[in-house]
């Protein structure tokens, strides 16, 4: 389940509060993109940077014995010791550590990493019998303004699956048939509590503290728009 179903659902854990650790307060537009069409035999899932980890967890659950994989770890330190990956090269850039994989990985190896380091950037691309997930191999940045005036693009990952229920996930609150749909949110931090034991410490206060604020989500299909509206404290 992604992080923005888990808010709606109230179901809000350690990986949703892993989203918001960027965040100080204030309003954040054009977050958490998604484009989503559906087409006669497939389902093609474009995205922003937020739901990286997300999709490689999701399809590497599907993975059966080992697949090729391409990509890049970004993390802010050498992850070579902890890692059971034997990376291809690190190589650093502006202050973040790039660990290049081309190899073949099996399901366990993708997912101990992906809980292993929660704060790393997994950008894996690869394919199974359920689908192919291709993500571009740069570090995520904040959403620039796309050209006229059209806003930011989901482009970051794409997904492809002939598997329909990855709808319930990422359209869970679409209840009518469609061909193609766009996903905008809107992240409002109205306040951050910090842990006592965290407040001398600013690197542990920035990933200890809660966020409190309201998620504003706005669908488009066909021109009409749907817009929901929740809080939270993440």
């Amino acid at each position: 389940m992604n992080f923005i179903k888990k808010i709606f659902n109230n179901q809000i854990d350690e990986k949703v509060h892993t989203q918001f650790v960027r965040y100080g307060k204030g309003t954040f537009g054009d977050r958490a993109l998604l484009e989503i069409h559906v087409q006669a035999k497939k389902v093609k899932i474009k995205t922003s940077a937020e739901y990286i980890n997300e999709l490689v967890q999701f399809l590497a659950n599907t993975i059966e014995e080992k697949t090729q994989v391409k990509g890049i770890i970004f993390s802010t330190r050498n992850l070579t010791e902890e890692s059971n990956i034997d990376f291809q090269e690190i190589k650093n850039a502006m202050g973040v550590k790039k660990h290049i994989i081309n190899q073949e990985l099996t399901k366990d190896t993708i997912l101990e990493t992906i809980e292993k380091f929660p704060y790393a950037s997994i950008n894996l691309s690869f394919k199974t019998d359920k689908g192919e997930l291709k993500i571009k191999e740069k570090a995520p940045k904040a959403p620039k303004a796309g050209k006229k005036d059209k806003g930011p693009k989901a482009d970051y990952c794409v997904f492809t699956t002939e598997d329909r229920s990855i709808l319930e996930d990422f359209a869970f609150d679409i209840k009518e048939q469609f061909k193609k749909a766009s996903i905008n949110h809107t992240i409002v931090i109205e306040d951050i509590t910090i842990p006592e034991e965290y407040k001398d410490d600013f690197a542990q206060a920035r990933l200890k503290g809660i966020r409190k604020g309201k998620i504003t989500r706005k669908i488009t299909i066909d021109e009409k728009e749907i817009i929901s509206e929740i809080n939270f404290e993440a």
